[in-house]
């Protein structure tokens, strides 16, 4: 009788063991998962905060090259060595060895194409180009939720990679503005560059 009520007792404590066991084991796969899932959202968050800070950049730099040329007919001239000589950036850029950086410290050209060339008379519009992303940094600024205001002065956008160019613009159908997140991280590649033109 002692036997058997001993033999019960340690089947009743191996087997409330054996539960222990498998519920911690499945508690740790838990916290195991959400701290990776928590470890992502973080990793995602930094790089749309960097594309949100790389597109306050922009704005500002296109109210300020438009305040600059408000009493002109068009952008005659505008080049990124123009924006550097009358100091048209904005502060949170930087200068090095006679180039303008932006926010992820990549190449910015403005004028009328991404190489920084000078705008030519009678042109209406400008383009300011970031240049030698990363596809995460791509695929942000690309997909950046601009003001609705400053969104529509936006002529269109484009993500080139090498030889290859897709251009969004408003009466696009199948690449329209603004950029779905999705397209943008499918299109862009390392050292793909962004150009978004203005009028």
């Amino acid at each position: 009788m002692k036997n058997t009520r001993k033999n019960r007792l340690k089947k009743i404590v191996r087997r409330f063991w054996e539960e222990i066991k498998s519920s911690k084991v499945i508690i740790i796969i838990c916290c195991l998962i959400v701290m990776t899932v928590l470890m992502l959202a973080i990793m995602i968050k930094q790089q749309d905060i960097g594309a949100h800070e790389a597109g306050l950049q922009i704005e500002q730099l296109a109210n300020t090259i438009r305040q600059h040329y408000k009493t002109r007919p068009d952008y005659w001239g505008l080049s990124t060595a123009e924006v550097l000589k009358n100091k048209l950036y904005p502060d949170s850029m930087s200068i090095n060895g006679g180039k303008l950086l932006g926010y992820f410290n990549n190449p910015v050209e403005i004028g009328m194409n991404d190489n920084g060339d000078a705008v030519m008379p009678t042109l209406r519009d400008f383009v300011i180009a970031y240049r030698d992303l990363t596809k995460a940094q791509c695929a942000a600024l690309a997909a950046e939720r601009f003001q609705r205001n400053f969104l529509l002065g936006i002529k269109n956008v484009s993500i080139v990679n090498g030889d290859d160019t897709y251009t969004f613009d408003w009466d696009h159908k199948e690449r329209t503005l603004p950029i779905e997140r999705k397209k943008a991280a499918d299109l862009c590649h390392t050292g793909s560059n962004i150009i978004f033109r203005f009028e």
